[in-house]
């Protein structure tokens, strides 16, 4: 199972993928909305996404929705991260019924959720 990540910063792609390789997950990192959905479309074991909000080429709200249609089991393992500033930049996030991290991030949270929607995916896996 792997935890797609979809980020435009190299430095925080890098940062996740260290923190959750850490604690034996797979991450497969995106820096585009674009090569996020070939991931997905080539990749049948992403068991949840990490989706940054503001992207150089679009947001991680556009890919959610692209999910729902695509992958619709998936829709329901998915993270916004988000710098954006106050409550109120969160409040359309909050009606897709996903969590939301400001930016920064504890990277406790990204394992978290790593291993529950992994146990989501495969019932079968050995607990983290």
């Amino acid at each position: 199972m792997a935890i797609l990540h979809l980020d435009d910063n190299d430095l925080i792609r890098d940062v996740v993928r260290r923190a959750l390789g850490a604690s034996g997950f797979s991450v497969v990192s995106a820096d585009s909305v674009r090569t996020a959905q070939l991931a997905l479309a080539e990749r049948e074991d992403i068991a949840g996404a990490l989706l940054d909000v503001r992207l150089r080429d679009g947001s991680g709200v556009d890919l959610y929705w692209w999910i729902a249609a695509q992958r619709p089991a998936l829709a329901k393992r998915v993270a916004f991260l988000s710098g954006s500033a106050g409550t109120e930049a969160f409040a359309p996030l909050a009606a897709l019924g996903c969590p939301i991290l400001p930016k920064p991030f504890e990277l406790a949270d990204l394992r978290r959720f790593a291993a529950e929607w992994e146990a989501a995916a495969d019932p079968s896996a050995q607990p983290r």
